[in-house]
């Protein structure tokens, strides 16, 4: 059956050539036609035009359906084609062997050469399909092999030698030219397709990457407006009162394009296949209660309750709890978004599995569910449910992409079960090895109030919104501040003056933040043990230990965190008040 498949497109191509060739065959047959009259054979005049006629229509019929392409030909049609082929080369290969014997000097030489007309007038019908090349020249190739014995037969047998030679000759020559041609029609095929896949690969691309731009700058447009419109507010110096509420709704709105670039970086990451897993211990259940923890107000602002079922002991595990954690808040994000009442629960366990340990989260809600059609593109970049969820909940749809796209990255992966009217259950398996039990890390050094003294602080950063955004956060702490815009212009500065603390952007153009660290240490300058903290949007693991190789004694990720920058200027200045009491 799969011949039949196969030969079908073929035939509509062989069919294309061989109407372009009726002409040409027509003179042929008229051709043969007078060579038979005037060398006395007008007895077969009427019988071969008419057979010759009889043999062309059937062949025009029979190749009719392939040529018009109408419907997909049958197995039974493409039959009769091939019929049709087989009994155009043996009308004409046989008429070659009549002519033939005639022994006439100039009828042989016309013979042969409608045996090698029809043989490259195959090469070309047949291109595209051996089987085709040998259907049609076979009559040609049997002919070949007969013309000696025909004169052997006659009593000529003078010339065998000579002419077995010249026709196996001949046979080798076209069979060669047959098998060239059609390995470079193969290719030709084999390289237009590849064209064509990496044209629908390239615009398929195109069209993501045109949906990506639209759906994030429609997405980005809502965080930027509070982040505006709270802006005008405190710039007006609204009532103090509300103060409060215009901070939160900044912070809320950072949090949210945070998230979305986030996703998005973490996409490309895993396109590029660029990202990194930590392999690190943690406990299970710490590491769901904060994160439940984390959603609660946000679940009972709308009236929604998360439900938490774990164990009842403590089940450590060795695997990238911030990734982990990443998977489940997007789940929960997207329960809440979609319940509009009732219950969110969230169970987790982690039974043996050989010697790891299955890992299995679900997050069950009790919202519309996810239609059929829905669920083929659910873990689509960029894509939404349907145009309705897009309008009425937002998003960028990457939150799913690259929650399965983590999963998979840790072995295991990230399925749904849902029916419209009855809710989703999103659930993560992943197969992870046992973990040790580790101490709590002991807080005092960070939360110490050792600030008793104003500290001196360099801030290196090329952006100038950057720069003014630290002066802001670091204005309660009531440092002395000085800023630079480059490596080269905090070299100088760092020659000139002490600093109790270096904060130092790690992407600068000329030299970057670990270059300019790299000559401040080997300075052996005033400041070339300070305390340096670098920050940057990269987060990979080979980035920050980039950092902390080129000297860096501490690294915090972008967007600054006022909290975070605090807890690392306290580590810092801490450690050099240890280091002054030594």
């Amino acid at each position: 059956m799969r011949f039949w498949d196969e030969i079908a497109p073929m035939l509509a191509i062989s069919a294309n050539e061989r109407i372009k060739q009726t002409p040409v065959r027509m003179l042929l047959a008229g051709l043969i036609g007078w060579v038979l009259y005037s060398s006395g054979m007008d007895g077969l005049l009427l019988a071969w035009i008419a057979w010759a006629l009889l043999v062309q229509a059937v062949e025009l019929l029979a190749m009719g359906p392939f040529r018009r392409a109408d419907g997909a030909p049958g197995r039974r049609r493409a039959i009769a084609a091939l019929i049709s082929t087989a009994l155009m080369g043996a009308t004409y290969a046989g008429a070659a062997l009549v002519i033939w014997s005639t022994n006439h000097p100039a009828l042989v030489t016309l013979s042969a050469l409608i045996v090698a007309g029809g043989l490259l007038t195959n090469v070309a019908s047949g291109i595209e399909s051996r089987a085709l090349f040998f259907i049609g020249g076979g009559p040609y190739l049997a002919a070949l092999a007969l013309m000696p014995l025909i004169k052997t037969v006659q009593g000529d047998a003078s010339g065998l030698v000579v002419m077995s030679l010249s026709s196996l000759l001949f046979v080798g020559t076209m069979l060669n030219v047959y098998f060239r041609v059609h390995k470079m029609r193969q290719a030709e095929i084999l390289a237009r397709a590849e064209a064509e896949r990496r044209l629908e690969q390239a615009q398929t691309a195109m069209a993501d990457r045109a949906a990506m731009a639209a759906i994030v700058s429609h997405e980005l447009r809502t965080p930027v407006s509070a982040i505006l419109a709270g802006a005008h507010l405190i710039r007006a110096e609204s009532e103090p009162r509300k103060r409060e509420e215009t901070a939160d709704l900044i912070v809320d709105a950072g949090r949210l394009m945070t998230g979305m670039l986030n996703d998005l970086l973490d996409h490309s990451k895993m396109e590029a296949g660029a990202m990194a897993l930590e392999a690190r211990d943690f406990e299970l259940d710490e590491l769901m209660r904060d994160t439940a923890r984390f959603w609660t107000a946000p679940a009972t602002e709308k009236g929604l309750t998360l439900d938490l079922v774990g164990g009842d002991r403590p089940v450590w595990l060795k695997g990238d709890p911030y990734r982990l954690r990443q998977i489940v808040n997007n789940l929960i994000s997207n329960a809440i978004k979609f319940t509009p009442e009732g219950t969110i629960r969230i169970v987790a366990g982690a039974d043996p599995h050989g010697e790891l340990r299955r890992l299995t989260l679900t997050v069950i809600d009790q919202g519309p569910g996810i239609a059929p059609e829905a669920m083929r593109r659910l873990f689509t970049p960029f894509a939404q449910g349907s145009a309705e969820v897009a309008r009425t909940y937002g998003g960028t749809g990457l939150g799913l992409t690259v929650s399965r796209e983590l999963a998979r990255l840790m072995g295991g992966d990230l399925t749904v079960d849902s029916k419209p009217g009855r809710g989703a259950a999103f659930t993560l398996c992943v197969d992870l090895p046992e973990g040790q039990p580790t101490e709590a890390e002991d807080q005092a050094a960070i939360n110490a109030p050792i600030l008793t003294r104003r500290i001196r602080v360099l801030a290196v950063d090329d952006h100038e919104i950057n720069r003014r955004t630290i002066a802001l956060v670091l204005q309660p702490l009531d440092v002395d501040l000085t800023t630079a815009s480059d490596g080269h212009v905090a070299l100088l500065l760092l020659e000139d003056r002490p600093f109790d603390v270096v904060l130092m952007d790690v992407n600068m153009p000329g030299i970057d933040g670990n270059e300019t660290t790299r000559r401040l240490r080997a300075s052996g300058g005033l400041n070339a043990d300070a305390p340096v903290i670098g920050f940057s949007a990269g987060t990979e693991a080979e980035q920050v230990a980039a950092c902390y190789a080129a000297g860096m004694t501490d690294w915090l990720a972008k967007p600054l965190e006022p909290k975070k920058l605090y807890e690392a200027l306290n580590r810092a200045t801490y450690a050099g008040a240890r280091v002054d009491a030594a």
